[in-house]
């Protein structure tokens, strides 16, 4: 499996690079959110663990800009968020087609991991 982490935090990237490689995953990190634009659109991914407050360009920016680009339904993104965005607006992602699902940090490394599996 094929994944690709955006989140600005080093800390967690460093964690979920080490968890997901003993795993058996590919996983590719970004810490920014214009490169993580980037390597969604250009490149394919099983699932996209996509961090939604990030400074400058955040996940919401990058759903954002997919939608523009009409290629959201293409991807499987699972949201991954320790911000303040009101669970309504979490609830009206995730009904997105591409979206899988948002989990709110903290939160095991094995229930990503089971998350992004199934």
């Amino acid at each position: 499996m094929k994944i690709l982490v955006v989140d600005d935090n080093k800390s967690i990237t460093n964690s979920l690079d080490k968890y997901f490689k003993i795993k058996g995953f590919e996983v590719r990190i970004c810490n920014d959110g214009y490169d993580g634009l980037e390597l969604i659109q250009n490149s394919k991914w099983d699932t996209v663990l996509l961090d939604l407050s990030m400074p400058e360009f955040s996940g919401l920016d990058i759903i954002e800009k997919l939608e523009e680009n009409n290629v959201l339904k293409d991807k499987n993104l699972v949201l991954f968020t320790a911000s303040s965005v009101p669970d309504y607006v979490l609830e009206k992602l995730v009904k997105k087609d591409g979206i899988k699902t948002c989990l709110k940090k903290p939160i095991s490394l094995a229930k990503i991991a089971e998350t992004i599996v199934s």
